[in-house]
């Protein structure tokens, strides 16, 4: 694939959408220019295009002029990509710090009542209780953060995914790992992979998001997640590490 090809895909790992990465192009293209030109270029409408081009200039990627009451766009130098780099790396640092504080608060309240939201389970008897749970979720969309393969090792995951596939039909898994050697990032219709270079979470277990989440350490203690609140963080901060 030659260079110019994959542009497009590394911009929209930096959080462009395809029209965006679209838009941008063009106008590094065009240089000074106009909407029209810059939608006659890319085949985008001209109202989408001004769309774009506002959700660009809040990026700092476009800049806007005027010259007889016309307006013109100039797209910035690619440098100013780095700025969206700068912005995302300290968003999910603030995004792992409200973590790490979550995982902390779970740390020091294994021992947890029943009746509570956040449940803990032990030994290998409590980890079969925790994954039939996990087994009969209705949740199409699986989520699996994973620091340490030995705790669920790569063929068990597998196992569990094909049971709950053949139940539910369509499904969706996302797993983030830590970096390999080598790894598929498409490896089914239903499960893709991303590595991360560095530990993304002072927690060295794996964690499970579904319609709860699942907390596994080194030490064969569970934690079952049930409050929404709490499930909803967690999700958000794997999806934003999974975007960037």
């Amino acid at each position: 694939m030659k260079e110019i090809d994959i542009l497009p895909l590394e911009l929209k790992k930096l959080g462009l959408t395809e029209k965006e990465v679209r838009v941008y192009l063009a106008a590094l293209e065009l240089g000074y220019t106009s909407v029209q030109k810059i939608a006659k270029n890319t085949k985008i409408s001209r109202p989408t295009v001004y769309e774009i081009i506002k959700a660009l200039s809040k990026k700092n990627l476009i800049i806007e002029s005027k010259s007889k009451n016309r307006r013109y766009f100039t797209a910035q130098s690619p440098n100013a990509l780095l700025g969206i780099l700068r912005i995302q790396k300290k968003e999910l640092e603030e995004k792992e710090r409200e973590f790490i504080r979550i995982i902390a608060t779970l740390q020091n309240k294994y021992y947890l009542g029943d009746k509570r939201k956040i449940k803990a389970y032990k030994d290998k008897k409590g980890l079969e209780i925790l994954f039939d749970d996990f087994l009969f979720t209705q949740s199409k969309k699986i989520y699996v953060l994973i620091n340490n393969e030995k705790i669920w090792p790569n063929k068990n995951r597998q196992d569990t995914y094909l049971k709950i596939k053949k139940r539910l039909g369509k499904i969706q898994i996302k797993e983030l790992c830590k970096a390999q050697s080598s790894i598929k990032k498409r490896l089914s219709d239903y499960l893709e992979k991303r590595i991360f270079k560095q530990k993304l979470f002072n927690f060295p277990g794996i964690i499970i998001i579904y319609d709860k989440v699942i907390i596994l350490s080194e030490k064969s203690i569970g934690i079952c997640i049930e409050d929404k609140t709490v499930v909803s963080l967690i999700k958000s901060f794997f999806l934003y590490a999974w975007k960037i």
